[in-house]
């Protein structure tokens, strides 16, 4: 597999990848509490990998993870989160941008593995408003992950979704037998055990997380390479 990772490369192999499909990606994510089976930076570790994997199909850097969420679960009155203003996020991804222009990215990928809503819809709108101000050389594509798969097999919070994202990309990381027996817990709650979805007890495996890999390239592929055509030809200069 050949390294994509930003922070790994030499100057001129970061040129070089740009120059072949100048795709910037961008995993963002939070700290934040995950149940009790799942590590605590899931979103961003999720992320990251995700974007690895579409950069393999469509060329392109992948970037470190952003860890600035906001909307975690701290506000379920759980430990082990960082909660940052929406503010600073919205700054954030709009330094980002601005930054990734100037270095002469066309197409911005924002690979969000936090679902919180406020942020969620905090990064879209910079997005939003960045693509707007500089239509005729940038796409920004700023989505959560499970936009991708959704309905066929759709978001959760560390249920089986994540879970099982986790269990295929780092399968020693997971570890479901801390997670109460359904005898002693037959549901599984958001507050109590931090997790909100499809129970990972009975669906989660690592043959699921690859289905959903699998589902996200397949619809998100297509979709980056037609926003890259519409900025950037082939052999066009960059900085």
């Amino acid at each position: 597999m050949m390294e994509r990772r930003m922070e790994y490369l030499k100057p001129a192999e970061y040129r070089e990848l740009r120059s072949q499909a100048p795709i910037a990606y961008l995993p963002w994510g939070a700290h934040e509490w995950h149940g009790v089976h799942n590590p605590l930076g899931t979103d961003a570790i999720k992320a990251h990998r995700l974007c690895m994997e579409l950069a393999e199909q469509t060329g392109g850097v992948v970037f470190p993870p952003v860890y600035c969420g906001y909307g975690t679960m701290l506000r379920h009155g759980q430990t082990c989160n960082l909660d940052f203003p929406i503010e600073l996020v919205e700054t954030t991804a709009r330094t980002y941008f601005l930054g990734l222009a100037m270095e002469g990215w066309h197409v911005i990928v924002v690979m969000m593995g936090h679902y919180g809503w406020d942020h969620v819809c905090a990064i879209r709108r910079q997005a939003r408003m960045f693509q707007e101000d500089n239509a005729r050389r940038i796409r920004v594509i700023a989505e959560p992950d499970y936009v991708w798969t959704s309905p066929e097999l759709p978001g959760d919070h560390a249920a089986a979704n994540e879970t099982s994202y986790m269990m295929h990309f780092f399968p020693d990381l997971v570890d479901l037998s801390r997670l109460p027996s359904a005898a002693d817990v037959p549901e599984l709650g958001i507050r109590r055990e931090g997790v909100g979805g499809i129970d990972p007890r009975r669906e989660a495996s690592a043959d699921r997380g690859r289905r959903q890999i699998e589902l996200l390239l397949s619809r998100a592929v297509p979709q980056i390479r037609a926003a890259l055509a519409e900025v950037w030809t082939p052999g066009a200069h960059a900085p």
